[in-house]
């Protein structure tokens, strides 16, 4: 059984990257080293973001979709990045 991060009650804004997303994969910097878990808010459309290590390529049939107007947590790792592709203005945060 998996080990989950419950979203917690507060904190720490980290990084934050705001990309308008188009047809072509788009990435954020490696996440920092207290970063375990990041914020994910879509605005006018809909994305697919994937998790990885460096060089993730993300794409519309493997990514993971969220829609429009969706603000969700995501857990990661330090050292990794997060890419997506889509429309739309998408916020990624590192919480910490």
């Amino acid at each position: 059984m998996g080990m989950s991060w419950d979203k917690a009650p507060s904190s720490r804004l980290g990084v934050s990257y705001v990309f308008t997303a188009s047809g072509s994969s788009q990435a954020t910097s490696t996440f920092g080293t207290q970063t375990y878990q990041i914020r994910v808010a879509t605005t006018s459309g809909a994305i697919f973001l994937k998790v990885g290590q460096s060089g993730v390529v993300a794409d519309s049939t493997s990514g993971h979709v969220w829609g429009t107007n969706v603000v969700d947590y995501v857990q990661v790792t330090p050292g990794q990045v997060a890419a997506l592709v889509g429309s739309g203005v998408v916020g990624i945060t590192e919480m910490q």
